[in-house]
């Protein structure tokens, strides 16, 4: 049976049995992201990858409650990371909206969704760091941000310079690779999927 192009979402789609299967894999990616990144310093977080991942395929809900769960188990380890929960699940939200808009499927668009999903994410964290952790919380982005500080500017100047620029180039590697992904996933399988069906009629298209 065919899906109306027309019918409305409703989180009861959003949330099938299948698309409640990948928010482990989400998080699980997620922790793999995010550890990978404390690690080696980088000046981005990646910990968003599997809430990118899960929103494309599954909506703004489903990829919110991956950000949510997130944060929730890697808070167990590091309760700095409770603190962020709200950044997460609007990653999952703001992305989840874009891809059930079709925004990732022509370049103009695609600029609007990543510059958006990083403005989103900034605004959402900004108070949060500067208020409650003083502008510097130990991860790559952070070590440049505090240079920045020491050079004389000011806090949200520099949290927001710093930190705008590098959540942009976050959301866009963590894209790219989520698309990767989803572009060798077979169509009876993305179509299972609420917003599945518009990665299908990208593959018709590049064929």
């Amino acid at each position: 049976m065919i899906k109306d192009e027309n019918k409305k979402f409703s989180i009861k789609d959003d949330f099938s049995m299948l698309a409640l299967l990948i928010i482990p894999v989400g998080v699980a990616v997620n922790f793999v992201g995010g550890q990978l990144a404390s690690l080696l310093k980088l000046p981005m977080y990646l910990d968003t990858i599997g809430t990118i991942f899960t929103a494309m395929l599954a909506g703004p809900w489903l990829g919110a409650v991956t950000g949510l769960l997130t944060n929730i188990v890697t808070g167990i380890a590091n309760p700095v990371n409770f603190a962020f929960i709200p950044v997460s699940v609007v990653a999952g939200l703001v992305t989840g909206a874009f891809a059930r808009a079709n925004f990732f499927n022509v370049w103009w668009k695609w600029v609007i969704a990543m510059v958006a999903m990083g403005v989103a994410s900034i605004l959402t964290a900004a108070p949060i760091v500067v208020l409650m952790f003083g502008g510097v919380t130990g991860s790559g982005a952070s070590l440049i941000t505090a240079t920045v500080m020491a050079a004389g500017a000011n806090i949200w100047t520099a949290f927001i310079g710093t930190e705008g620029l590098f959540n942009i180039l976050d959301r866009i590697v963590s894209f790219l690779i989520c698309m990767s992904v989803i572009k060798v996933i077979p169509a009876r399988n993305l179509i299972k999927f609420s917003c599945g069906k518009f990665y299908i009629k990208n593959k018709k298209e590049e064929k």
